[in-house]
C-alpha cells in the first residue's frame, strides 16, 4: 500500500519499522530453542563392557529443551559420519538453564538405576572418536576425543578414552552462551579425563534431575564373579532377604547407589581368623535396622572393588 500523496516523512518511516522488524524475527535461525546444548560427560564403556554407554548434556540458557529430532551421532578421527545412535521423539519436560538432559544405553541405565532421556544403541568408539548432538538444521555439539585429524566443530580433541574401569570425559568448562550453529569447542582445554572410584564416583544426572553415581566396580545382575572370588549374592533381584556367600570371615559392606556403606559385617583391617565360605542373609536394613528403599546395592567382601556384586532390593 502507498501512502498518501502529502503523507509526512515522519510517519511513512514509522510505517515500515514494524514490518522491518517481522522481516528480521522471521530471518533468525530455526535452531533457537536446542542450539545452547553443551556436552558434558561421555563414557564409552564400563569395566571393558563396550554396551554401557553414556554422554550427559547441560541446558545453558532457558527454554532450550525442545529437541525433537536431535540426535546422537558418532564420528571417526577423519570426520567420517560412523553411526546415529538414536534421535529425539519429542521434547524433554524441564527446559531450566542448568538442567541436564542424559541420553544412555540400555546397559547403562540397567546397572545403575536410572532412566535416559533418550536411550541410544551402543556405538561410541573406543580410544579415538567423536560424539555429536545434531540436527539437519543445526550442528549443535560435538566432543572429539583421543587421535582425531579432522574435529568437527572444533581445533582440538580431548583424551583418548577407552572403556576400561570407568574412564569418562567431563566438561570443566562451559562454553559461551552465543548462538551458533555448531557451537565452538575447544575440548582439549574444556574436558578433563577422570577415573572414577567408589570414593570419588562420576554423577550423571537425567532431565528430572535423577542422578547415579558412577564407578568402576558395578556387575550386571546376571554377571558371573571370577571363580578365584566366589563371592555370590542370591535371589537377586530379592525382596525380604538375600543370601550371601563370601570366601572366607573377613570385612563385608553394603553400598547403596552414591557409594556409601549402608551394612557391614566384620571389621577393616582385620584378617579372618577362620577359613570360608562364610554365610550370611542380609535383610535389606541398614546398620540401624531401617528399611531401606528399593534400588541397586552392590556387597564388597574385603577391601578390593573386585570382589563386588550387583543386588536389586525390590519392596
Amino acid at each position: 500500500m502507498h501512502p498518501r500523496p502529502g503523507t509526512p516523512p515522519r510517519i511513512r518511516f514509522r510505517a515500515l519499522v514494524p514490518l522491518a522488524l517481522f522481516a528480521l524475527l522471521h530471518a533468525l535461525p530455526a535452531c533457537a530453542a536446542f542450539h545452547l546444548n553443551e556436552i558434558t560427560k561421555v563414557m564409552v564403556g564400563l569395566n571393558g563392557n563396550n554396551t554401557v554407554q553414556a554422554v550427559e548434556l547441560k541446558m545453558l540458557a532457558s527454554g532450550e529443551n525442545l529437541v525433537s529430532g536431535i540426535s546422537i551421532r558418532t564420528y571417526d578421527a577423519a570426520g567420517a559420519l560412523t553411526d546415529s545412535l538414536g534421535t529425539f521423539s519429542a521434547s524433554v519436560p524441564n527446559g531450566t538453564a542448568g538442567r541436564f538432559i542424559l541420553c544412555a544405553t540400555h546397559n547403562f541405565a540397567a546397572t545403575f538405576g536410572i532412566t535416559p532421556d533418550l536411550v541410544i544403541k551402543p556405538g561410541f568408539l573406543d580410544g579415538t572418536g567423536q560424539v555429536s548432538f545434531e540436527k539437519p538444521t543445526c550442528f549443535v555439539n560435538a566432543l572429539a576425543y583421543g587421535a582425531v585429524t579432522a574435529p568437527k566443530n572444533g581445533t582440538t580433541s580431548a583424551s583418548a578414552l577407552t572403556a576400561s574401569g570407568a574412564s569418562i570425559l567431563v566438561r570443566t568448562i562451559d562454553n559461551a552462551t552465543i548462538p551458533s550453529c555448531p557451537m565452538s569447542e575447544d575440548a582439549a582445554a574444556n574436558f578433563q579425563l577422570v577415573t572414577a572410584t567408589n570414593v570419588t564416583p562420576v554423577t550423571f544426572t537425567n532431565n528430572a534431575g535423577a542422578s547415579v553415581q558412577v564407578f568402576p566396580t558395578a556387575a550386571g545382575v546376571g554377571d558371573i564373579l571370577p571363580a578365584a572370588v566366589s563371592l555370590r549374592v542370591y535371589p537377586n533381584p530379592f525382596n525380604r532377604g538375600a543370601r550371601i556367600v563370601a570366601p572366607g570371615y573377613g570385612y563385608l559392606a553394603v553400598y547403596d547407589i552414591r557409594g556409601r556403606v549402608v551394612r557391614s559385617w566384620g571389621s577393616l583391617g582385620v584378617a579372618p581368623a577362620v577359613a570360608g565360605p562364610m554365610r550370611l542373609t542380609w535383610d535389606g536394613t541398614d546398620a540401624e535396622g531401617r528399611r531401606l528403599a528399593s534400588g541397586i546395592y552392590f556387597v564388597q567382601y574385603g577391601l578390593s572393588p573386585k570382589n563386588r556384586a550387583r543386588v536389586v532390593l525390590v519392596r
